[in-house]
């Protein structure tokens, strides 16, 4: 594995938008809080762009992520926002120059796509859990998040995180990867998706009803996945509560995941679309000990 450089005071960020559109007033706060740390910033050319339901069209995008990765005077590079197209830019990218050229690359939710395919190409550690857009707003960001951000940029032991909770028992280790479900789903076939045997599939998603996030988990199981991993890690599912009681828990949901599979299967990790998360390096070495993981 590539482990980037940590993020020193004064550093440069790049800021692209590989996803979904948004006004400029939505990244303001971002961008004001990162200079009020002492960063400067450097935006993407397209990143106020538009077509369609994406942040411009993909060359555009694709060329302003090569170019925060080839530009030597960004250390590192930070995701405006998610919702949907990172996937879409994969076939772009020059990865050989990205592996020349690592640095810390912060995103969350549709960046899950990018992630994975410059994890399966390059061996690149990136970090998992922060969108400017998404995170920092006009009434500011939560304190837990915060911490875990720049935690996780500085390049150091990261905190174990406790109180875990066994669906299926037994101590495991691997690659961490994975994000957000339906991004891991549909990369599934791909030559984008890393090797998954003996990793650690962490899972989150969000506003999915409960019979889709249960089909996700059967296409990860239909597809080998849970045959191969060495367990799993379950965030927070979101806005993914059942519609009636007829139909279940969530909990539920998991405990049917357990009975298709024999690997170890944690739940309560604090990662997922609520304000308060942990920040992961997604491509990072951990392991599970009782109830809690270890970087």
């Amino acid at each position: 594995m590539i482990i980037p450089s940590r993020l020193l005071p004064g550093a440069t960020i790049g800021v692209v938008a590989p996803s979904g559109p948004f006004p400029a007033e939505r990244l303001r706060p971002g961008l004001e809080y990162l200079r009020s740390r002492g960063y400067l910033i450097k935006e993407g050319m397209a990143i106020y762009s538009r077509e369609r339901f994406l942040a411009g069209n993909d060359k555009a995008r694709a060329a302003d992520l090569m170019n925060m990765f080839l530009d030597p005077e960004v250390d590192a590079i930070f995701v405006a926002r998610g919702g949907y197209g990172s996937a879409r830019l994969l076939d772009l990218l020059d990865y050989e120059a990205i592996r020349m050229n690592a640095k810390p690359l912060v995103g969350f939710s549709d960046t899950t796509a990018l992630q994975l395919g410059i994890f399966s190409r390059t061996r690149l550690v990136t970090y998992s859990g922060l969108t400017l857009c998404g995170d920092v707003t006009e009434t500011g960001f939560e304190a837990f998040t915060e911490q875990a951000l720049w935690e996780a940029l500085s390049n150091e032991t990261l905190s174990p995180i406790e109180e875990l909770q066994a669906i299926r028992g037994g101590d495991f280790s691997g690659v961490l990867l994975g994000g957000c479900l339906s991004l891991v789903s549909s990369l599934l076939g791909t030559s984008y998706m890393p090797d998954l045997a003996g990793a650690v599939l962490v899972l989150e998603d969000v506003n999915e009803p409960l019979y889709r996030i249960d089909r996700l988990f059967n296409h990860l199981h239909m597809a080998g996945v849970l045959d191969r991993v060495a367990g799993v890690l379950l965030g927070a599912f979101e806005g993914c509560d059942p519609e009636s009681e007829d139909e279940g828990s969530l909990l539920d949901v998991f405990e049917s995941l357990a009975d298709s599979t024999s690997c170890p299967i944690r739940y309560g990790l604090p990662y997922g679309h609520g304000l308060v998360r942990r920040v992961l390096p997604i491509g990072c070495t951990v392991r599970i000990d009782a109830d809690r993981l270890i970087f």
